[in-house]
C-alpha cells in the first residue's frame, strides 16, 4: 500500500470523526434549545392561569358591588334602629378574617380626620350557610367559595361640606397564589356631593 491509499484512508477516518463529534453536539444544542422551549412554555402556561385568577376576582368583585349598590344604604349600613347587612354583630372581629381585608383592617386616620373603619364582614362565611337564592349572589360556585375570599369593610366619615354620614364599602376579593395571598379591592359609597358626584348631597 503506497502512501498516498495510506493519507487517504487517514483523512477518510477523521472526516467520519468529525462527522461523529458534530453529531453529538448538534443533539446537544438541540436538547438545550428544547429544554428552554418547554420551560418557556411553562412559563407562559403559568402566568396565565395566574391572569385568569386575577380577572376572575376583579369579576367577583364586580359583582358584589353592583349587588350591594342595588340593595341600597339603608339595607346595606343599616338606619337608625335597624343595623343593615354591613353593622352591629355582623361585623367580625376575628383576627383571622380581619387579615383578609388586605390591609384595610389596620388602617388609621391621620391627625384632624375624622373617619373610621366600622365594619369588616365575612361575606363567605356568612352566606356558606344560606341557600344559593338567599345568597348576595345566587350563581356564586362552589370552585369560586374555594378558591377566593371575599370580605367588606365599611369605613364611615362626615362629609367636610354638610356633615352628612357617609359610607364606603370595599370588597376585597383574595387568593392564594404562588404561596402568597393576592388582593383585589373595589370601592363604592352611597353618598357622593362632590363635582364628580351628583352634586344634590343625597344617596346615590
Amino acid at each position: 500500500m503506497d502512501s498516498t491509499t495510506r493519507r487517504v484512508r487517514r483523512n477518510r477516518a477523521a472526516r467520519r470523526g468529525v462527522s461523529l463529534i458534530e453529531g453529538m453536539t448538534a443533539s446537544v444544542v438541540l436538547l438545550i434549545a428544547l429544554v428552554g422551549i418547554f420551560q418557556g412554555l411553562m412559563v407562559a402556561s403559568r402566568q396565565n392561569s395566574l391572569a385568569n385568577l386575577a380577572t376572575r376576582a376583579s369579576g367577583i368583585a364586580s359583582q358584589v358591588r353592583v349587588a350591594l349598590d342595588t340593595l341600597g344604604r339603608d339595607r346595606v349600613v343599616g338606619v337608625t334602629g335597624t343595623p343593615g347587612l354591613l353593622a352591629g354583630s355582623a361585623c367580625s372581629t376575628d383576627p383571622a378574617v380581619r387579615v383578609l381585608a388586605g390591609g384595610m383592617e389596620s388602617l388609621k386616620p391621620a391627625t384632624g380626620e375624622a373617619w373610621a373603619v366600622k365594619c369588616i364582614f365575612d361575606m363567605d362565611a356568612s352566606e356558606k350557610a344560606l341557600t344559593a337564592a338567599n345568597r348576595l349572589l345566587p350563581s356564586y360556585s362552589d370552585s369560586d367559595f374555594s378558591r377566593y375570599r371575599r370580605i367588606l369593610v365599611v369605613i364611615e366619615k362626615p362629609d367636610e361640606l354638610t356633615g352628612v354620614t357617609m359610607h364606603q364599602v370595599t370588597v376585597v376579593v383574595s387568593w392564594m397564589e404562588l404561596g402568597r395571598r393576592r388582593f383585589v379591592r373595589q370601592y363604592f359609597g352611597f353618598y357622593d356631593p362632590g363635582p364628580f358626584g351628583n352634586e344634590t348631597n343625597v344617596e346615590i
